[in-house]
């Protein structure tokens, strides 16, 4: 019964319309979806197995056991969940937040460019790199994890990145650690919790490639949106990003000191996890060095009326953030009060009045401050002078006065590079009809295909999805195995694996042969 309570509390307080399912699964499914995001994530698989069972067609089953596996994913890393320690949380606005990373000025670009002819995500480019991670549009069409190199007299064309870091969702915000030997990045593609979940790469040398993707587990992920992930070049400190908690316009960037192996603690009370995802600062200033959030060529605002300017944004922030956090308490104790006894609705309404009370003035004082934001940016047009944020001499600063030091960057200019331009046809072939291969001989020599998948049974034309050729194999343990394509490097593989993926091979992988017989891929690319 206590179940089912909360069930109904949760849903009320959180659910969202889902399209094109109806009836009894949605509602089932909102209800889950709402225990989901609450981190009561049995409960949350409980009725997600309900809403499968009482889905109307295959696509309303397989949308609820998706999500059931986001909770079970969730169940999984909360017997591992980390205790870092926080030292700063601060709210920014979704548009330009990643600014206010301590990171060179100028390195973030906003596209379109060479690189991402769309342009959904700045562009990171260190001071005199010779090498850029960035996030585009793979032959698929959906956002996956690039490289490129210098040449001097331009940049070798992309390449993938690797096949760990991608996945038929999206992958974005790539940033390399200090010493290059780690890629933090986001997914919502690969196995996570729901939303943008952090992953980690490590730098294999002797196989020259990324290592297996690591979710980064609690608290660093959540049921929403997490990313951007870095360490301080003066190895004191971790950031990353996150929509938990925050109006829908912000997210907050928390900073944590480092710790290269982190302790992990098991958690299984939905209020204890919910507590620890929340990251609360541990106000101890001895434990604040700012000048991990400066570089050389910060310039703190000396300007009496840029001081003023920037000290009214950061009120009118935090009063935007405060009356947000009264606005969802008061929708709860509505809630609460529609479905309370009678003997409890007289202390709710109370409770509810006085939250109204105090959010009268807080509403007032943000109308009077964004009057006075108004006034000292008419004073700066009168006097000629741009606001602060565009001002390269002029940085906006958040948090000094109360511990650690937020200084915003300023943007670079449109990132201007050549890039090797190669022409590239997709060797994979979809057909109105797909065929079998009629000789399932290899060519001699070194040759990479991509596995789509296994069967005990001999493969259907509907099975193979209009692909053509399709070898077939009889393995060792007396399966049939399906590949495709025959590729003379493993770049060439790799360009056209989410394509298999996304089509409706989801455990699509590159395998390798030398002479016909099969080799590991870290073999074949050292070869190559």
């Amino acid at each position: 019964m206590r179940r089912l309570v909360f069930s109904i509390f949760f849903a009320l307080l959180a659910g969202i319309p889902l399209a094109g399912q109806t009836g009894v699964s949605q509602e089932i499914l909102q209800k889950a979806d709402s225990l989901h995001r609450a981190y009561h994530f049995q409960e949350a698989i409980d009725l997600y197995l309900q809403a499968a069972e009482a889905g109307d067609d295959a696509a309303c089953k397989a949308e609820a056991h998706r999500r059931m596996a986001l909770s079970q994913n969730a169940l999984r890393m909360a017997n591992a969940c980390a205790q870092p320690h926080v030292v700063a949380r601060q709210c920014f606005s979704r548009e330009d937040f990643f600014l206010f990373y301590p990171l060179p000025a100028q390195s973030w670009h906003a596209g379109p460019s060479a690189l991402d002819a769309e342009g959904e995500y700045p562009v990171y480019v260190p001071p005199l790199s010779d090498v850029i991670y960035f996030s585009a549009r793979d032959l698929a069409g959906t956002r996956s994890l690039f490289i490129t190199e210098d040449l001097d007299s331009l940049w070798r064309a992309p390449r993938l990145a690797g096949e760990g870091p991608l996945s038929v969702g999206s992958e974005v915000f790539p940033m390399l650690s200090p010493d290059g030997q780690t890629l933090y990045f986001a997914s919502d593609g690969l196995p996570g919790m729901g939303g943008f979940d952090l992953f980690s790469c490590t730098w294999d040398s002797e196989q020259a490639a990324w290592s297996a993707p690591e979710n980064l587990g609690f608290p660093f992920n959540s049921p929403a949106d997490d990313f951007l992930m870095m360490d301080t070049e003066d190895g004191k400190y971790t950031l990353f990003a996150s929509n938990r908690d925050c109006p829908p316009d912000s997210v907050c960037i928390y900073v944590l000191e480092f710790e290269a192996l982190r302790p992990r603690l098991a958690l299984s009370h939905p209020d204890d996890l919910a507590l620890l995802a929340q990251l609360r600062p541990v106000e101890d200033p001895t434990r604040i060095d700012n000048a991990s959030a400066f570089s050389s060529s910060y310039n703190v605002p000396s300007n009496a009326n840029t001081r003023l300017y920037m000290s009214k944004m950061a009120e009118a922030r935090a009063l935007r953030d405060s009356i947000y956090k009264q606005d969802k308490a008061l929708d709860e104790l509505r809630l609460r009060l529609s479905m309370a006894a009678d003997a409890e609705t007289a202390a709710l309404s109370a409770r509810i009045q006085e939250k109204e009370a105090l959010l009268a003035p807080l509403r007032q004082l943000l109308e009077q401050t964004n009057r006075q934001i108004r006034q000292v940016e008419q004073s700066f047009l009168q006097s000629g002078v741009v606001s602060s944020a565009s001002r390269r001499e002029d940085r906006e600063v958040v948090g000094a006065a109360t511990g650690y030091t937020f200084a915003k960057n300023s943007m670079g200019g449109p990132l201007q590079i050549q890039v090797q331009q190669v022409q590239e046809e997709p060797v994979i072939k979809v057909m109105p009809v797909g065929r079998f291969s009629l000789d399932n001989t290899l060519p001699e020599g070194l040759v990479y295909q991509i596995e789509l998948f296994s069967s005990p049974r001999h493969a259907t034309l509907e099975d193979i999805q209009g692909l053509s050729p399709v070898y077939e194999r009889l393995d060792h343990a007396l399966q049939y195995t399906y590949s495709v394509g025959l590729f003379d490097t493993y770049r060439k593989a790799l360009r056209e694996l989410n394509s298999m993926r996304v089509l409706g091979f989801p455990q699509a992988r590159i395998v390798a042969f030398r002479d016909g017989q099969p080799i590991p891929v870290s073999q074949a690319r050292q070869e190559e």
